[in-house]
């Protein structure tokens, strides 16, 4: 299994954006644990969110966060509307070329391709 670490300024307001675009949170850490840290899922496919202190996003990157990456979810066929209806501000659902039905949003800085196998 791959889990991505995504570093956002403040996880427990990332994860809110994430709940607030149909996502459920997996769990989060106390927030005077001292290690923020967040969980959220789609449909089974989890990505974590946690801090862009130096260490993980140097500051000269941050404007340029998840350049050039983007992560795919897939989720089930009869689901697809209702998950593209939960999006606050997603793109279309369009039919691809190499055979998924998809839409795109971004979410805390982060472009997601939410898609299903076409039926053909």
């Amino acid at each position: 299994m791959l889990t991505p670490i995504l570093a956002t300024p403040d996880p427990y307001r990332a994860a809110d954006e994430f709940v607030a675009n149909g996502w459920t949170l997996v769990f989060a850490t106390p927030q005077d644990s001292g290690d923020p840290l967040a969980a959220v899922e789609l449909h089974g496919a989890q990505v974590l969110l946690g801090v862009d202190t130096e260490q993980f996003l140097p500051t000269a990157a941050r404007d340029h966060r998840g350049a050039g990456v983007q992560l795919y979810v897939e989720v089930p066929a009869e689901r697809l509307d209702a998950v593209h209806a939960t999006h606050a501000a997603p793109g279309p659902v369009a039919d691809r070329a190499w055979g998924v039905r998809a839409f795109t949003a971004t979410i805390a800085g982060y472009s997601f391709m939410v898609a299903t196998r076409s039926e053909r």
